[in-house]
């Protein structure tokens, strides 16, 4: 039997108000400051959170865009979890929040029909039988919210809701109901435009921003030893990249240089005008990941020579605009096509069988030094390519999305034998003089043995101890510089030429984070913010001595036909241009960073990519279209950078007003 969640016995926040609507459902409405409900500790049995498979709820709401729906749990011990759901605006939304995600094993949850995006935030996992608070809410947004919940009740299983067809897009992949600037009003207008361009890009000659440009996009009025490839180097004043002929680069990167996003289909059938059959003329915009309307469009206009004609006219695009290298995920044919610089992401990081905490494996397990000897391989056929600058190891580890998180303590939680729980308990034996009585004294335990380390310690049962703040903490660098050196290692026997580019760490929790990371020859973060954060970026290059890049930054504007705008946004995409030129031209003056790479070529499909992600970041529309305020200032921009870099000229002041965001 369903549990229901008492309505009455939510209290509403500072701001927000509550109304019901019929037995079983209410409204929440917020101010532009969001707002939400917070529901009594006493309104749910303790076990409820534990005995039920699911939290469900249909949520439907009339806002301009994307609304942001966040569920908050917290635990007796302080610590919580909040999942972020992104729900489209007019579509009444099934939400099935299965509760094992509170174990935080997860970052991401898989996709379910009709929901965008949901992703976790917040600490390692909470106590599902400890609940003492729940929370329903929204984040900030441009306009006061209103959405309708109902059906908020915890269930062992939840049906999908049967959708009547109702078109939410058109056939050329374009938001319906709405109007913007740069709209194509038909299949005619769009093919124009992009032959049009096309013809062009094969007619003009190089763009000026070219000039002074060596042929690996090195800047030729600075130059130093050449090597045959690329490398870092310090001139006294601040770091560069160094091309293979031994000119210095500031690289601007251009994140998935692909024909265009796939939209994932699978859930969103009625929302879907009639497509194209797989077979035939528009096979290539099929795939197993879903339909893409860019490429449809793409042959629209250039028929089966549409893969050729997209190259031709992304090389023009990106040297007219400035860019000087191909950026992570790009297509691997445009790039063999390409004359551009190019910086490769590694795939399939080594693992182990049993983890200790979502993706961060079992490190001295033997199998993991024998998975990062393999993962290393896929250098081999690239060891001799001068246009590659480097790789990247991997992208963002969702382990370390959790601030400050204590491995060890995760790993000792756990009943799973680790070799590594092997390696901490052989340390705590040598340390205490295998004396469980000298542990238990330090840290305020009372074990029979050292062996009960192995069976799955209850940490909330044990009290504070600085001594096993220490251990834990000394281990946890122990693991972590393991995690790094050891692929690092192996990746440099393979390729002794490229740069290890490191990471791309969303953040950096702590500086245990950093243990390990000089074995990178760049340290690489992204960076989600409307400028590079200096003394951060001097600090992390002064204790590694190395220099920093920025592998993702972008925004996303309020006037085009998107439902969300990504990590940062602003109005207009004139602001948009405004903001690109103040990040590039603010982190082309720290000594520390020697890139910045933007994400990313296309807009994301109006119904979602793979996971439900949505922005309008895109330097192009789905319909092929550039957003031309926003590539206009990016020419500007490098046309001034290495003056700006030098000290020549000051970087821009010009920063635009930040709206609120709509990213998960």
């Amino acid at each position: 039997m369903d549990f229901q969640i008492p309505i009455e016995a939510f209290r509403p926040e500072p701001g927000t108000v509550m109304e019901m609507a019929g037995e079983s459902g209410f409204r929440i409405l917020t101010s532009p400051n969001g707002g939400g409900l917070q529901l009594a500790a006493e309104a749910c049995p303790v076990n409820a959170w534990e005995d039920y498979a699911y939290l469900a709820a249909d949520v439907y709401h009339e806002s301009h865009d994307v609304l942001v729906v966040l569920f908050t749990f917290e635990d007796a011990s302080g610590r919580w979890i909040a999942v972020h759901y992104g729900i489209l605006p007019r579509v009444t939304t099934r939400i099935a929040l299965p509760l094992s995600a509170l174990n935080g094993e997860k970052l991401f949850l898989d996709r379910s029909p009709g929901v965008m995006q949901s992703v976790l935030r917040g600490d390692a996992f909470v106590d599902r039988n400890r609940i003492v608070r729940f929370a329903l809410s929204t984040i900030p947004s441009v306009t006061p919210r209103k959405v309708e919940v109902s059906g908020l009740t915890l269930r062992q299983a939840v049906e999908p809701i049967a959708y009547e067809p109702s078109p939410y897009i058109d056939e050329l992949g374009q938001l319906l109901g709405k109007e913007w600037e740069g709209k194509m009003q038909s299949e005619a207008q769009l093919i124009r435009a992009l032959r049009e361009e096309w013809e062009t890009s094969q007619s003009s000659e190089e763009s000026p921003l070219r000039t002074n440009l060596s042929p690996y996009g090195g800047w030729k009025k600075l130059r130093f030893e050449a090597s045959g490839f690329f490398r870092t180097e310090h001139d006294g004043e601040r770091w560069w990249f160094v091309d293979p002929d031994g000119y210095a680069l500031f690289s601007t990167g251009m994140d998935c240089i692909h024909p265009a996003e796939t939209a994932r289909l699978e859930g969103m059938e009625p929302l879907v005008p009639e497509l194209p059959a797989r077979e035939g003329e528009f096979r290539d915009a099929w795939s197993s990941r879903g339909y893409s309307f860019g490429i449809a469009n793409l042959i629209r206009a250039f028929g089966a020579q549409w893969r050729d004609r997209w190259t031709d006219l992304t090389e023009y695009r990106m040297k007219s605009w400035g860019m000087n290298t191909i950026g992570n995920w790009s297509s691997a044919e445009y790039i063999r096509s390409s004359e551009l610089p190019y910086v490769y992401p590694m795939e399939r990081f080594p693992t182990t069988a049993k983890t200790i905490f979502r993706d961060f494996p079992d490190v001295f397990d033997p199998e993991y030094d024998a998975n990062a000897a393999l993962f290393s391989n896929q250098l081999i056929g690239m060891r001799d390519d001068r246009r590659l600058i480097g790789y990247f190891m991997r992208n963002e580890p969702q382990w370390a999305f959790v601030d400050g998180l204590n491995l060890t303590e995760q790993m000792l939680r756990s009943p799973v034998r680790f070799l590594s729980k092997e390696r901490f308990v052989a340390r705590m034996k040598e340390k205490y003089n295998a004396s469980v009585a000298a542990l238990n004294t330090a840290w305020g335990s009372s074990f029979g043995n050292f062996e009960q380390l192995y069976d799955g310690v209850n940490m909330d049962s044990l009290p504070d101890s600085a001594d096993r703040d220490a251990d834990f903490a000394a281990f946890n660098r122990l693991m972590i510089r393991r995690y790094v050196e050891v692929p690092a290692k192996y990746c440099k026997e393979v390729d002794p030429h490229h740069l290890n580019l490191g990471m791309r760490y969303a953040w950096v929790g702590s500086d245990d984070i950093l243990e390990g990371c000089e074995a990178f020859d760049v340290f690489s973060i992204n960076c989600y913010q409307f400028e590079p954060d200096r003394a951060f970026i001097e600090r992390i290059g002064s204790k590694l001595n190395r220099p920093l890049m920025i592998g993702e930054f972008h925004f996303g504007a309020a006037d085009a036909g998107m439902l969300a705008y990504g990590i940062r946004a602003v109005p207009t995409q004139a602001d948009r241009g405004l903001a690109y030129q103040y990040f590039v031209e603010q982190a082309a003056s720290i000594p520390e960073l020697i890139g910045v790479h933007y994400f990313q070529l296309n807009d994301q499909a109006v119904l979602g990519r793979f996971d439900g992600e949505n922005y309008q970041i895109g330097a192009v529309d789905g319909c092929q279209q550039p957003y031309r305020p926003f590539v206009e200032a990016m020419q500007r921009t490098h046309e001034r950078m290495y003056d700006i870099r030098i000290g020549q000229l000051s970087p821009s002041s010009v920063c635009p007003k930040e709206i609120p965001k709509t990213g998960f």
